[in-house]
């Protein structure tokens, strides 16, 4: 069986309606070229887990991604990203992940001022059965900029239906002079349902 297209990929991702609770807030895009990890991330085991932050699903024949968010007050910023791969290329992708969280507690990065930042992680155990399988991890790290500190919380979950992937992206930012229990309101969480929708998305356009 051939990979889905980019074109394929881009016609299962949700449109502005199809996705209870949530709203598409841009267009989908796509690419022949699923990326590559950043060379700027430390230590170079943990940039598979940065690369899937940034929408680079290693080792992917396409992918098509597209902005959404959850309905209600200040709902965190969501990217869904489905990817195919040839034989084999997502469980390899998904073991990646699975490998690199063994070994990485925190990475550190440069942010668009040259700046370098350490962020912590964490292993998410799913609560509900997703896909073939799935990986799920948090990443929290603070930004001081001139005083002013702000902490950013993102949740990264990819999950394996055949021959393709999707990945959900949620980021937050909040004061750090919120209360921890306060941040822990903002912190996104896996919405299994919504997955499972994505899930079945990627299982119809693969034809199973």
């Amino acid at each position: 069986m051939q990979p889905l297209s980019g074109a394929e990929l881009v016609a299962a991702l949700p449109t502005e309606g199809a996705l209870p609770g949530y709203i598409v807030t841009g267009t989908p895009k796509s690419s022949a070229d699923g990326g590559t990890s950043d060379s700027d991330v430390r230590p170079k085991a943990c940039r598979s887990l940065w690369g899937a932050r940034a929408r680079a699903s290693t080792g992917s024949v396409a992918s098509a991604w597209i902005p959404i968010a959850r309905s209600g007050f200040a709902p965190p910023t969501e990217f869904l990203t489905f990817a195919s791969y040839d034989s084999g290329g997502a469980k390899a992708h998904l073991a990646s992940l699975d490998t690199a969280l063994n070994t990485c507690s925190s990475l550190s990065f440069l942010d668009s001022y040259g700046t370098r930042h350490t962020a912590d992680v964490e292993r998410v155990e799913n609560q509900t059965a997703l896909g073939d399988t799935s990986v799920s991890f948090r990443m929290h790290w603070t930004y001081d900029q001139d005083g002013f500190k702000s902490d950013t919380f993102v949740l990264v979950t990819t999950v394996r239906q055949g021959e393709a992937t999707v990945t959900d992206v949620a980021n937050a930012s909040v004061g750090s002079q919120l209360s921890a229990s306060k941040k822990r309101a903002f912190m996104p969480k896996v919405d299994p349902d919504m997955l499972n929708s994505q899930v079945a998305a990627l299982r119809e356009a693969q034809g199973h």
